[in-house]
C-alpha cells in the first residue's frame, strides 16, 4: 500500500466524537457517489464500532485506549477500478489536547500524482470549514494567511525558530512593482489546507523588513521558500518555466515531509485494529479467569461454563425471536404508523420511543378520569393493541444486578455494563460510565461503595435518567 497522504490536526477543545462523526457525515454526503453509505452510517446507533457495505464503499469503526489517549478510528474503503482508495481518520482525546490525523492511501495505482487530489483531500478541509481545527501561532485554513507590518515580530520569531509551528510554511514574496505572486496562491491554500500554511507578503516592503531581523535568508521579488518544522529550508527561485509547475513542485515536496513526519508520530489503522484485538483477547482471557476463579475443583469450573453456556445460549434465541418478531409489532404499531411521527433524535435500543409512548399513554389512562371518559376510551383503544416491545427492560435489569447490592464491582459487572451500553471512561477514585456514548447521560459509581442503600440509589438515579418506562 503506498500512502499518499498524511497530516495531523489539532481539535478545539470543545470538539468531541458528536462533532467528528457530524464532519464525517457531511463530507461523505457531499462526496456523490458515497450518498447512500453517508445515510447508512448516519442512522446507525453503534458508530464507535460498526461494519457497513454499500457496493463498493465499506466504512469500518473502531473506538478504545492506548494508554491515557481514548480514540475513535473511521476507515473508508473505496475500490475503483484497480485502485483500492483508503481515507483513515483517527480522533485521539486525552486530557491535553485533541487531534484528528488523516491518512489518504492509494494501492493497485499506475498513474503519477502530480498534485494533491482535490476530491481526496476534502476531508481535511471539511473539518476547517466545519471550525473543528484549532489555531497556534497561525491560523489553519484554506486560504492565503496575509503577512503585513503588524505581523513582522511574529513571523521573525518563526523564522528564527522561535515559534515551531506544526506545518510547513510556503512563505510567497510579490513580485516588484506588481500586486501579483509567481504562483497561484489561491489555489495552492485550498489544495494544501491543513498541510501546510500559505502566507503571502501583503506589500514588497514586508520581506525586506523582515529580511533585516531575521537569521536566514528571506524570498523577495516574487520568489518563495518553504519553511519545515524540523528547521529545513527550502529557497525556491522565482518560475522559469510554464505557469503552474513550481506550484506542482511545491504541493510535491510539502506533501513527501508531511506524510514521511506524521508516520513516525501517529498511529495508522492497522496499529489500532491489531492493538484493539489484542486487547480484547487479553479482557476475555481476564474475565474467564474471574469467573473460573469463584470455582475451586475443575469439575465445578466446567459445571459453571456448561450453566453460562446454557444461560447464554438462551438469551440469544431471546433475542433473535424478539428481532423476528420486532417488525411485526411496528406494523401493529398504529402509533407510528398513523398518529405520530418517529423523532429523528436516534434512539438508545430499537423500539424506545414506542415504548415511551406506551408509558405516557398509561399515565394518562391512571388519570383521565372515569369510565364514561372519551379519555378513557381512546387512551384504553390505542393501548390494546400496542403494548410494550421492552428492548430497553434488560438494561435496568443488568443495572440493578450489578449495583444494587452495594458492593464493589468486579470485571464481569463491568463487562455486563459494558455489554448494555455503558461505557467506562475513567476509572479513578470513582468508575465513570458513559451511555451509548452521549455525554448527556453519564454516572459515577464509588471503587468503594459504602451499604447497600448508596447502590440501589445508584440504580435509582441511572435508571430515572435513562429509563423510558418510569
Amino acid at each position: 500500500m503506498i500512502r499518499i497522504l498524511s497530516t495531523k490536526l489539532p481539535l478545539k477543545f470543545e470538539v468531541g466524537q458528536e462533532q467528528i462523526n457530524e464532519t464525517i457525515i457531511k463530507w461523505l454526503k457531499g462526496g456523490g457517489s458515497n450518498a447512500a453509505l453517508s445515510e447508512k452510517f448516519e442512522r446507525c446507533d453503534a458508530k464507535a464500532e460498526t461494519h457497513i457495505v454499500d457496493g463498493f464503499y465499506t466504512i469500518d469503526t473502531i473506538s478504545g485506549k492506548r494508554k491515557d489517549v481514548e480514540y475513535f478510528a473511521f476507515k473508508l474503503s473505496h475500490i475503483y477500478y484497480s485502485q483500492a482508495w483508503e481515507t483513515e481518520i483517527i480522533y485521539e482525546e486525552s486530557a491535553s489536547a485533541k487531534s484528528a490525523t488523516i491518512h489518504i492511501n492509494c494501492s493497485g495505482d499506475i498513474t503519477l500524482f502530480d498534485k494533491v487530489p482535490k476530491e481526496r483531500s476534502e476531508i481535511i478541509r471539511a473539518f476547517i470549514q466545519d471550525g473543528r481545527v484549532k489555531s497556534d501561532v497561525l491560523p489553519i485554513q484554506s486560504t492565503p494567511i496575509s503577512a503585513d507590518f503588524g505581523k513582522l515580530d511574529l513571523f521573525e520569531k518563526i523564522v528564527n525558530g522561535k515559534h515551531k509551528l506544526p506545518l510547513p510554511m510556503i512563505f510567497v514574496s510579490r513580485i516588484f512593482d506588481s500586486s501579483g505572486y509567481e504562483l497561484n496562491v489561491e489555489s495552492l491554500a485550498f489544495l494544501l489546507a491543513g498541510i501546510a500554511y500559505v502566507v503571502i507578503e501583503d506589500t514588497t516592503d514586508f520581506s525586506f523588513n523582515l529580511k533585516q531581523r531575521t537569521e536566514v535568508p528571506i524570498p523577495f521579488n516574487g520568489r518563495l521558500g518553504v519553511f519545515y518544522p524540523n528547521g529545513k529550508i527550502d529557497r525556491m527561485c522565482r518560475a522559469q518555466a510554464l505557469w503552474g509547475e513550481l506550484d506542482i513542485k511545491i504541493m510535491n515536496d510539502v506533501v513527501k515531509s508531511v506524510t514521511a513526519s506524521v508516520d513516525k508520530e501517529s498511529p495508522s489503522w492497522e496499529q489500532i485494529h491489531a492493538e484493539k484485538v489484542a486487547a480484547d483477547a487479553e479482557k476475555n482471557a481476564a474475565l474467564l479467569d474471574d469467573f473460573m476463579g469463584e470455582y475451586d475443583s475443575l469439575e465445578s469450573k466446567l459445571e459453571a461454563a456448561k450453566k453460562r453456556i446454557a444461560e447464554l445460549t438462551k438469551e440469544n434465541t431471546d433475542l433473535r425471536s424478539k428481532n423476528e418478531s420486532l417488525q411485526a409489532a411496528f406494523e401493529a404499531s398504529g402509533i407510528q404508523d398513523n398518529i405520530i411521527s418517529k423523532s429523528p433524535v436516534k434512539e438508545f435500543f430499537i423500539g424506545e420511543q414506542h415504548d415511551l409512548l406506551v408509558t405516557v399513554l398509561k399515565e394518562a389512562a391512571a388519570r383521565c378520569g372515569g369510565f364514561d371518559t372519551r379519555q378513557h376510551e381512546l387512551i384504553n383503544s390505542l393501548l390494546e393493541p400496542n403494548d410494550y416491545i421492552g428492548n430497553g427492560r434488560e438494561i435496568e435489569e443488568v443495572v440493578k444486578r450489578v449495583l444494587s447490592s452495594g458492593e464493589q464491582i468486579n470485571k464481569r459487572d463491568i463487562a455486563e455494563l459494558e455489554r448494555v451500553g455503558f461505557k467506562l471512561v475513567a476509572d479513578q477514585n470513582h468508575y465513570k460510565f458513559v451511555f451509548r456514548g452521549n455525554e448527556r447521560y453519564w454516572f459515577t459509581v464509588s471503587k468503594s461503595p459504602s451499604d447497600r442503600r448508596s447502590g440501589q440509589n445508584n440504580v435509582s438515579d441511572i435508571i430515572k435518567k435513562i429509563s423510558v418506562y418510569q
